[in-house]
């Protein structure tokens, strides 16, 4: 699978709420960095997701553009929240050179 494949499944896993089988896109030394998260370590990440999915009804991310360098997608989103509230963000994701994230940023 590709870089852009990779990503866009993470989307739909995330807009599904779909722990176990995001885990598997991870490395065992992933970090997670936001505006409220700074968390690395595979469990950790995953127990920060979990938090956000337990803080909301719903989350849905829509994929505006993606854009590969090398070992990077710079993506341009839109994540909706709860069908009400609109962020618009930009996320940097990571991969080692076996195609796993290793860095997930906005």
């Amino acid at each position: 699978m590709s870089i852009i494949e990779i990503t866009r499944k993470y989307f739909d896993l995330f807009s599904n709420k779909d722990l176990k089988n995001l885990g598997k896109l991870f490395s065992k030394n992933i970090s997670l960095i936001d505006w409220d998260i700074n968390v690395s370590g595979k469990k950790n990440v995953i127990e920060a997701i979990s938090n956000i999915f337990s803080s909301v009804d719903s989350i849905i991310i829509e994929e505006k553009n993606i854009y590969k360098n090398d070992n990077i997608a710079l993506c341009e989103i839109k994540i909706v929240i709860n069908k009400t509230q609109i962020l618009k963000v930009i996320d940097i994701i990571k991969f080692n050179n076996k195609n796993e994230i290793i860095e997930i940023s906005a």
